[in-house]
């Protein structure tokens, strides 16, 4: 992880030194039990019935879980369904069917209450969204009857809805967006409540625990709950109107434009997390403990503020000194004050060629054992990998967006990871989710070698939690527009998409090509009814967030292969030059309506 020294100088701050006075030690304190508690809650496997975050969702919960004081516990963006019973989901009589966080496009099969036992999407999520891995989504292909009644009993209920006992009925509910939020204190609870209250009126302080966590819930108010039919019945209560169709559609209305008012509230919320200022919330001790480096180490001014630690080993970017023995007195420093760091090297050259890597001679040993080629093995949320820092590209500042894409991967999808290096990404795809296949592609022989070496671990990985997930993970070494070429069409649920960069000239400065070429060639390769790509980019500051460049290029792409797209997230990954950034645009493809065909 990239982290400030007095972090990475030891376990919990720098203890070491004497503190002046005890109210430092306990804010030091609140701020590690915070940040290990922010660690294990978004580090878990998401045991959500879709098994991953909302799309509508996914940005908010971005925006937030990125600020320090901040992570979400629970989110759902709103969502309708069919229930029977008495409303309480804790009773064992309440049965859900059809549940469906986007809008209700058909409504006639929807609401058809007659085909509720061989249905069970009625339009709605697919069923793999709710662990169902043998069923195929509605609009892919058949169901497979008979093993899939038994799934959907197993889950659902076993009583059949056609012959209900008397005293039954079906009814519609829409439930709006909800969020829960742990924040790193009061002054930041309340902060977080004032952005939300413009858009939602339905916030609060649920629980608190001083100097550990404060918890806020926030939830909208456009619920709806309404029979459908009469105890014991099958069919719609049918209103004294000619057209016997108008009822499902006016239903469908009132879901639809329930979900538009949720979703742009929500839209407006996470505006206002964007503008947040910055909090003073009594917890922030870097300056002090920088304060005490400095007093207790005359040549702490030119140890790096920042370095990255990768496996046992401390790479730092840049160095004050050239002077060998100043260097080895830096390293020696940082590897005293952190028993694991057994080396500490210093990169000497910038990354280059298509592997994106220094060289052997591109990164200097300075303190420590000397070790040719330099290799470690890097533990991440409790996935290890193995990286040749001389000889491929890894960055562990990337572990949060590793994180976040692993929270959107639902069950029973398949991943294609494109430019995998050292297969990291895969990897935590693999132990941390359930998807049904994960493909790996990259061409450098030595990150693939690494790769394959960290599956092997991944089988004796006790922190694993998902079955079978070595054997769901395969690693293809090839130039990948090549491998594009033999993969499937219309297959991949997810592709990460991590572009190469096209020289120092690459952005908004517009050299290159952006990227065009390598979009066109996996694009048929994704599901194009709601296939979801992460397509990362280079944009300069001034771009972020409307990166309006890059999703033109993307659209423009998409619409000439007869494909719409919808944005769903903008995330700044990192910095790679001075006012240069580079981000990941994720976005999902439909097909083109007419409509919209015309239009162009």
């Amino acid at each position: 992880m990239n982290i400030q020294l007095y972090s990475a100088l030891g376990q919990g701050g720098l203890c070491d030194f004497p503190l002046p006075h005890h109210s430092m030690a306990s804010r030091q304190q609140a701020v590690n039990n915070f940040e290990n508690s922010k660690l294990q809650c978004l580090g878990k496997r998401d045991k959500s019935s879709a098994g991953r975050i909302d799309p509508k969702a996914v940005d908010i919960c971005a925006v937030i879980n990125k600020l320090e004081q901040y992570y979400t516990t629970s989110s759902c963006a709103g969502r309708c369904f069919l229930y029977r019973g008495p409303g309480v989901k804790s009773t064992n009589q309440f049965t859900r069917f059809r549940v469906s966080h986007e809008k209700i496009c058909d409504p006639l099969r929807y609401f058809n209450l007659e085909t509720l036992d061989n249905d069970f999407t009625g339009g709605g999520d697919p069923v793999r969204s709710v662990g169902q891995y043998d069923q195929e989504d509605h609009n892919r292909g058949t169901v497979q009857a008979e093993d899939d009644e038994i799934l959907q009993r197993e889950r659902y209920g076993s009583t059949s809805i056609v012959g209900m006992s008397e005293g039954d009925s079906i009814w519609l509910r829409f439930e709006p967006f909800i969020l829960h939020v742990a924040c790193r204190s009061l002054a930041a609870a309340s902060a977080l409540m004032a952005a939300a209250r413009p858009a939602f009126k339905n916030v609060g302080l649920t629980t608190w625990k001083q100097n550990s966590r404060y918890l806020v819930a926030i939830w909208g108010d456009e619920g709806l709950d309404m029979p459908l039919s009469i105890p014991g019945a099958s069919r719609l209560l049918i209103p004294n109107v000619d057209d016997l169709t108008f009822l499902p559609y006016w239903l469908a209305t009132l879901v639809n434009e329930r979900h538009e008012r949720n979703w742009s509230k929500i839209i407006r919320f996470t505006q206002a997390v964007r503008d947040m200022k910055l909090i003073n919330d009594d917890s922030d001790v870097e300056a002090d403990n920088r304060f005490l480096l400095m007093t207790a180490n005359q040549n702490a001014s030119k140890i790096p503020r920042s370095f990255d630690v990768v496996g046992d080993i401390a790479l730092i970017h840049n160095i004050s000194t050239d002077d060998p023995e100043e260097r080895k007195h830096i390293g020696e420093a940082i590897m005293q004050k952190n028993k694991a760091i057994k080396i500490v090297a210093v990169r000497e050259s910038s990354l280059h060629g298509i592997e994106r890597a220094p060289g052997k001679a591109g990164v200097a040993i300075i303190a420590g054992m000397q070790r040719s080629p330099l290799i470690t093995t890097h533990c991440e949320y409790g996935i290890k990998c193995v990286v040749d820092l001389q000889h491929t590209f890894f960055s562990p500042r990337m572990g949060p967006e590793r994180l976040r894409i692993c929270q959107q991967v639902a069950r029973g999808e398949n991943v294609l990871v494109l430019f995998a290096g050292v297969c990291m990404d895969a990897l935590q795809i693999a132990g941390r989710t359930e998807a049904s296949t994960i493909l790996a592609v990259d061409m450098n022989p030595i990150a693939t070698e690494c790769g394959t070496r960290a599956l092997r671990m991944l089988v004796r990985n006790k922190a694993v939690k998902t079955d079978g997930a070595a054997d769901r993970l395969r690693i293809i070494e090839g130039e990948v527009s090549q491998v594009l070429e033999r993969l499937p069409r219309n297959f991949f649920d997810r592709v990460l998409a991590p572009r190469p960069k096209e020289g120092n000239m690459d952005g908004d400065l517009g050299s290159g090509d952006g990227g065009i070429t390598f979009l066109r060639a996996f694009l048929p390769v994704m599901n194009q009814n709601g296939g979801e790509c992460h397509w990362y980019d280079f944009v300069a500051d001034h771009e972020f967030p409307e990166c309006a460049r890059t999703r033109s290029l993307v659209e423009s792409v998409c619409n000439h292969q007869g494909l719409s797209m919808e944005v769903l997230h903008v995330a700044s990954v990192g910095s790679v030059a001075m006012r240069q950034l580079r981000i990941c645009l994720d976005f999902r493809i439909f097909p083109m309506t007419k409509e919209e065909t015309v239009s162009l």
